[in-house]
């Protein structure tokens, strides 16, 4: 039953096995998929994160002076991360005397790895400068 098989023109003996998908290849190849799904995944979340940063950092930009206030402030981080489906778990911001603008706040996020779910908290916290106020 266990015939061998040799080619043609060299006498070599064949490989059977050569280009075939065995199930120890097959069970890599998904491990390899899995591995770069959630490492897609990671870096997504990661720019995201970056995203949601800057977003809040240039609309505070456009409201920094007088018109920059405590609400004001929680009413662009709450919109930026509403976009998202995210909401903030905390919102700190002050006004120094010498016009620099001290925010913070923190948010939760969800990154599904298809395998587990992993839950981070971001917290952010920042400085700029504000036009007289």
């Amino acid at each position: 039953m266990n015939q061998k098989i040799f080619e043609k023109d060299t006498g070599e003996e064949i490989d059977m096995q050569k280009g075939k998908l065995t199930i120890s290849n097959s069970i890599v190849l998904g491990i390899l998929l899995l591995a770069g799904v959630m490492a897609f995944k990671y870096v997504a979340s990661q720019i995201d994160q970056k995203q949601i940063k800057k977003e809040i950092f240039d609309e505070m930009g456009v409201f920094r002076g007088p018109q920059l206030t405590q609400a004001k402030f929680e009413a662009i981080v709450t919109k930026a991360l509403a976009k998202r489906s995210l909401e903030p778990l905390e919102i700190f911001f002050e006004i120094s005397e010498k016009a620099i603008v001290s925010f913070y706040y923190q948010y939760e996020i969800t990154v599904n790895y298809l395998l587990f779910k992993r839950v981070e908290t971001i917290e952010v916290e920042d400085e700029m400068e504000n036009y007289g106020g």
